[in-house]
């Protein structure tokens, strides 16, 4: 990505507090961080796939950047293993193979019955005394049944 653009300086520092950022272990909201970065892409008139590449691993930690940088999606181009042609790889491509490293990231595989098990288990072992209490509970719960009664 060529530094003098005009957008560098519109997209946030890597670790400023208005940064976006995305953590492994909550892989439900990778989504999130890609809709947020898309946003910030045509706010600062990011067009170019490559530069769209390298803003996407400019807001994760060094070990998730390492990962992404790997996918064969990262590069301009591969080779077709059918064809033996070139391909070009976009940011699209690049996005779908990122989201593919992360079960329960796309709509397909959000939750599981172990998640309803899982919050229902932690609701039963928690001592609930306040309706805050059972409300946050409630509201997890309601988010996981909503998805698997829609998806089934």
């Amino acid at each position: 990505m060529d530094q003098h653009h005009a957008y560098a300086k519109s997209m946030p520092a890597r670790g400023h507090n208005t940064t976006l950022s995305f953590s492994p272990s909550e892989p439900q909201e990778l989504p999130c961080y890609f809709q947020e970065l898309e946003f910030l892409f045509a706010s600062s008139g990011v067009t170019d796939d490559a530069d769209k590449k390298a803003l996407g691993i400019r807001y994760v930690d060094y070990n998730t950047s390492e990962q992404w940088l790997l996918l064969a999606e990262y590069e301009a181009s591969g080779i077709d293993p059918t064809t033996q042609t070139v391909i070009p790889y976009s940011y699209q491509d690049w996005k779908t193979a990122v989201i593919s490293l992360y079960p329960g990231a796309d709509n397909a595989t959000k939750y599981s019955m172990a998640d309803l098990d899982q919050v229902t288990g932690e609701a039963g072992r928690a001592d609930i005394k306040t309706i805050s209490q059972f409300a946050a509970y409630y509201r997890k719960f309601y988010q996981i049944t909503k998805w698997l009664v829609d998806s089934s």
